[in-house]
């Protein structure tokens, strides 16, 4: 049976994946992909180089031949961002102006239908060079509003090349199926699309229908002309002086240098440091806070998710999840803009997803893997350590559990003491928006627990029920014995349910209540 195989052309990057005997893969192409400063990428820059190159042919004569690159050899070969033959950004105009000169090859214009297809062409073989198969199974999402001109000269391209069974799918389904959503359920899916040139906001209707189809109806859209590559702009005139802009032979390289830098500032308490021709800047993720405030990135993602949230107003809808994706997702503080804004959301932002999860969700709907519903943070109670009497939080759901757990997921037993009159259980949400998972240690008894070394780790977690009651002893403790049996598990809704049972009164207090909605 052949792979089905998924591309997400996007206008700067392309990933593909695979489907094989039940599981989906990102597949990782070493000659094409573009550099990152601190892991293997599995990204494809979106760019072609055409050249001509005169050759001997016979014995006595000579001939022009076509050469063509693409992925990093292309961007390699424009090192100096004047080369006549590159092209980059065809995707835009492939379903629009088709016809429309991308580049200059020898006397002869390229459209940018053409260039579409000499990428698509190259990318085929080294990935049928990677799988020793001809690629004749292939999904590509189309993003919302692009319509069927653009599907339909997709279809068009790959026929030529080869391809036997075509299909297309809207890229926010592709992403929430990539991010492991179930895509069946009826709900409002918000999609924030933040790559190198523009920001894409998408607000889509979830429900069987996208699931069959592929298709969701569009409730909201928002575009704006901002990316990644006006931050590295923003760094390089902050750093080295605008003037450089605006010279002829301004350099490809400090582009190049400031992405690197932006890219290893931008996790948590990173530093870096700008190094460019003799010049050595410092450079800490507060520093890049500070640019992109000051250029008002914050200010423009805030007005761009109140357009959103206006525009579902109207409809009387509301966002149940969200979604990043794209590289500029990874700026400081961006995923955290998103969720103040949707505080009663599922925001889902995970970095190894952020460039993976539309042609993973492509490939998972080609070839029907089976999607579940899985719980995205750690959840946890929050406790006291007897030795330190300090609050440590003891891991209650583990991030990524299944859902709808058992009834039974998981059983604590608490103990009073003498007097004690009430008891506090406080949920808490720990290493929200993407951050790496914190080191939970596990304990003889076999529960995980994390104690914050300080207030910036401290941040990471949310109370989620301080305005519970706490629950009655009646009696008063005695602390000979433990007092209660709590009985945890997550229902089909993401709810948090709790069954409490008095062990010295031998009656239940609490049966298979909701306590808080998980994310």
């Amino acid at each position: 049976m052949p792979a089905h195989w998924a591309i997400d052309l996007g206008t700067t990057n392309t990933v593909a994946a695979m489907a094989e005997e039940g599981s989906v893969r990102v597949v990782h192409v070493p000659d094409l992909s573009r550099k990152l400063p601190a892991e293997q990428s599995p990204l494809i820059p979106s760019a072609v180089h055409l050249s001509e190159k005169v050759r001997p042919w016979l014995l006595f004569f000579r001939r022009t031949v076509r050469e063509m690159h693409i992925g990093q050899p292309a961007l390699d070969r424009n090192w100096d961002g004047q080369s006549p033959g590159y092209a980059q950004g065809f995707k835009r105009y492939l379903g629009s102006e088709p016809h429309r000169p991308m580049v200059r090859a020898g006397d002869q214009e390229v459209s940018a239908r053409e260039i579409a297809g000499l990428f698509l062409q190259g990318l085929l073989a080294v990935l049928r060079r990677f799988s020793g198969a001809r690629v004749t199974d292939l999904t590509i999402p189309a993003p919302v509003g692009f319509y069927e001109p653009y599907r339909a000269e997709l279809q068009a391209l790959v026929k030529r090349l080869g391809v036997r069974s075509f299909r297309s799918l809207d890229e926010p389904v592709a992403a929430a199926l990539g991010y492991g959503v179930n895509v069946a359920r009826d709900e409002t899916l918000l999609v924030l699309d933040f790559g190198g040139g523009t920001l894409d906001l998408a607000a889509v209707r979830l429900g069987p229908h996208a699931a069959r189809t592929g298709a969701a109806p569009v409730l909201a859209k928002h575009m704006l002309p901002l990316g990644g590559d006006d931050v590295d702009r923003w760094l390089v005139e902050h750093l080295v002086g605008p003037q450089l802009l605006h010279l002829p032979e301004w350099p490809q390289d400090v582009r190049w240098e400031a992405a690197r830098v932006k890219e290893l500032v931008s996790p948590e308490i990173f530093r870096g440091e700008f190094r460019w021709r003799g010049l050595r800047y410092p450079v800490t993720r507060d520093d890049l806070v500070r640019l992109l405030d000051g250029r008002g990135l914050y200010d423009q993602l805030r007005a761009a998710l109140g357009e959103i949230q206006r525009e579902l107003a109207n409809e009387g809808m509301e966002v149940d999840e969200a979604l990043l994706v794209g590289g500029s997702t990874l700026l400081p503080e961006v995923a955290a803009v998103v969720d103040n804004a949707f505080p009663d959301a599922v925001v889902r932002h995970d970095p190894a997803y952020v460039f993976q999860a539309v042609a993973l969700g492509a490939a998972r709907f080609a070839s029907g893997v089976a999607v579940d519903d899985f719980i995205y943070h750690d959840y946890a109670l929050a406790v006291q350590n007897e030795q330190t009497h300090a609050v440590e939080y003891e891991l209650l759901i583990p991030r990524r559990t299944r859902y709808p757990t058992s009834s039974d997921f998981a059983v604590r037993y608490y103990a009073d003491y003498p007097g004690m009159t009430e008891m506090r259980f406080s949920v808490c949400e720990v290493g929200r928006l993407g951050q790496a998972p914190v080191p939970w240690q596990e304990r003889p008894n076999g529960t995980r627990t994390w104690a914050p070394p300080g207030e910036h780790e401290r941040a990471l977690v949310v109370a989620l029920n301080p305005a519970d009651p706490a629950l009655p002893l009646r009696p008063a403790g005695r602390g000979s014995s433990p007092r209660l049996r709590v009985t945890y598990s997550v229902n089909a809704d993401r709810w948090l349910c709790t069954t409490v049972e008095d062990l010295v009164r031998k009656q239940p207090l609490r049966v298979n209540e909701l306590v808080v909605r998980l994310r």
